[in-house]
């Protein structure tokens, strides 16, 4: 399978050298109580984006959101809640809805809008595929009226009840052939698919934005999926980095180390996490 995307026109450029120019961190690793923090936090851990989340932004405002990015110089990664594709009682999120957040993601200066696809619920697979064709290439003609790219995430099964797509080549499917529509990699989610390197560099184009974590080999032994620091766990994250930059992959890497800390650890994780990333 390879998916033609044309080149990104988003260009991540960062011209405080003080900080890393293509790592950020989702805001959900942050955590410290206010959109205004957590930005803040960022910035001191010396990370150039963060991959702002809609709740945090919808609590203070777009615009005042837009004001403290730019108080501390943070730029804006990616934009998570932008949708859930099948809701639970059959049908489906609504465009109108995905609209006002994609507009919303646009005016942070966000490359790309993250949505899945939510779990299956009572239908098949096939119609399943079929019904978030359908919405993908919706929610994909409003995201180029607003300049970014809408992005799908393959998550990994055994979180089944957020996403019936567990694999990369299952996502290239669904947004292939669909202008302004393509993929969030996360390593953690599809590091196990057989043909994943191959994948990777036939589709470099359709990966949007790189999401960074590892997972604790202890728990999934015990049919546990739980986050780990990059350097540990099972997922070969310096490995899939040097293909992504290989294959011509240019766009952010996120930091998505979900794990169980206490507030004031977090920049210290964090800073952790960026200067490793630097290393390799």
């Amino acid at each position: 399978m390879r998916v033609q995307r044309p080149e990104l026109t988003h260009q991540v450029v960062l011209t405080d050298a003080g900080r890393s120019a293509r790592f950020a961190v989702c805001e959900l690793v942050l955590r410290q109580g206010s959109f205004a923090a957590d930005v803040a936090l960022a910035r001191a851990a010396g990370v150039g984006g963060i991959a702002v989340t809609a709740d945090a932004v919808e609590t203070v405002g777009v615009h005042e959101a837009r004001r403290i990015l730019d108080a501390e110089d943070v730029l804006v990664s990616s934009y998570m809640g932008a949708g859930i594709i099948l809701q639970g009682d059959g049908g489906r999120q609504s465009l109108d809805e995905t609209a006002r957040h994609l507009e919303v993601a646009a005016k942070l200066g966000a490359p790309a809008a993250l949505v899945v696809t939510g779990g299956l619920g009572g239908l098949d697979p096939r119609s399943a595929d079929a019904i978030c064709r359908e919405w993908l290439a919706g929610a994909a003609a409003l995201a180029a009226g607003c300049g970014i790219r809408v992005m799908l995430e393959p998550i990994h099964p055994l979180m089944r009840q957020l996403s019936f797509v567990h694999t990369l080549a299952h996502g290239l499917a669904l947004v292939e052939g669909i202008d302004s529509a393509g993929i969030v990699l996360d390593v953690g989610h599809v590091w196990w698919e057989h043909g994943l390197d191959e994948l990777v560099r036939d589709n470099i184009q359709a990966i949007v934005s790189v999401q960074l974590t590892n997972v604790d080999s202890a728990a999934l032994a015990q049919f546990r999926y739980e986050r780990s620091p990059l350097p540990s766990g099972d997922v070969p994250v310096a490995t899939l980095v040097r293909l992504l930059e290989s294959s011509g992959y240019r766009g952010w890497y996120e930091e998505e180390v979900l794990v169980r800390s206490r507030r004031d650890q977090r920049l210290a994780m964090l800073r952790a996490s960026r200067e490793w990333f630097e290393a390799i």
